[in-house]
């Protein structure tokens, strides 16, 4: 009998309560209000207490997803946290969540280093071993706390990025979210855009703007193409919130209406990897969901995904 499939069924969040204001930031770097809502849309960073491991803040977010429904931890059979800012260089920072939770033997642990984009990478990896291996359960961790590595006199990147947290859980046999295609690509020549040495993060804001603007748009025409789609047939587009300048170009770019586009990060910041399910979670929780969804993420690579989800019973 051929097994039911793969679907997102639900998602956990963390977002560290302590705040860290713009206001007071982009004085010093001579930026007023106007140029925090229009361009960057950040007015605080959500930031974690300093002696927080990526590990502790994924199982914070598996405890917000245990308030939700119950899992039997012993039956989750593989771990994969997204991150490029892991505990420790070895071992994977999967191997130390899967500890905190207390998780069986025969359970896959493993991590996957991208940024912006490892969502859309962790939901076609994670999908796909769970569907060829023929396994029931799996978790999908993000997590990338840059107030790590972000220089604060930095001015390409003091005012952007916030610390959380996510946790996908993978099934069959419930109703979800089911991934039905996606795209991907790295622009040759281009990973000096977002680097980090020495425990320093750098931005080249222009170059990471540049090819956003050209490889986004057409990676959602090539998969929506593909599909037979246009955008009509899609509810919404949780396209990764750099900033809001350039979440408001794709927008235009695509032609889309603002409903369709949401930008929620005025309160906590470009989260990395952790932004799209954070969208993608309020949408989850809502009564009425999204029959049809297209998700994006771009950045550190310079590296692109995007993913067609359907909502299936």
């Amino acid at each position: 009998m051929p097994r039911s499939p793969v679907h997102i069924v639900d998602i956990g969040t963390y977002i560290p309560p302590q705040r860290a204001s713009n206001t007071e930031l982009g004085s010093e770097f001579q930026l007023d209000s106007e140029f925090l809502r229009n361009k960057i849309g950040v007015f605080e960073r959500s930031i974690k207490d300093a002696a927080e491991s990526t590990s502790d803040l994924c199982q914070k977010a598996f405890e917000d997803l245990l308030r939700r429904r119950s899992i039997d931890i012993a039956s989750v059979q593989l771990v994969c946290v997204v991150t490029q800012n892991p505990d420790r260089n070895i071992p994977h920072t999967s191997a130390i969540v899967h500890q905190k939770l207390g998780m069986g033997k025969q359970c896959i642990t493993f991590d996957i280093s991208q940024g912006c984009a490892g969502y859309t990478h962790g939901i076609a990896v994670v999908t796909a071993l769970v569907e060829k291996l023929g396994l029931e359960r799996a978790l999908l961790f993000t997590c990338d706390p840059y107030s790590t590595i972000v220089d604060r006199n930095d001015k390409a990147t003091a005012l952007i990025f916030g610390d959380a947290a996510s946790v996908s859980y993978i099934c069959r046999n419930e109703s979800g979210y089911e991934l039905i295609d996606s795209d991907f690509g790295t622009v040759p020549h281009s990973w000096q855009c977002l680097v980090c040495d020495d425990g320093r993060f750098r931005m080249d804001g222009r170059q990471v703007f540049s090819n956003a603007a050209r490889e986004v748009p057409l990676s959602i025409h090539r998969l929506l193409e593909r599909n037979g789609l246009n955008a009509d047939d899609v509810d919404c587009f949780l396209l990764h919130p750099g900033s809001k300048y350039i979440i408001d170009f794709l927008r235009q770019n695509l032609a889309l209406p603002p409903s369709k586009v949401p930008f929620e990060i005025a309160h906590y910041g470009n989260t990395v990897s952790s932004s799209i399910p954070i969208m993608l979670q309020q949408r989850m929780s809502r009564t009425e969901k999204d029959a049809r969804l297209v998700l994006s993420g771009f950045g550190v690579g310079f590296s692109w995904g995007s993913n067609i989800l359907e909502f299936k019973v």
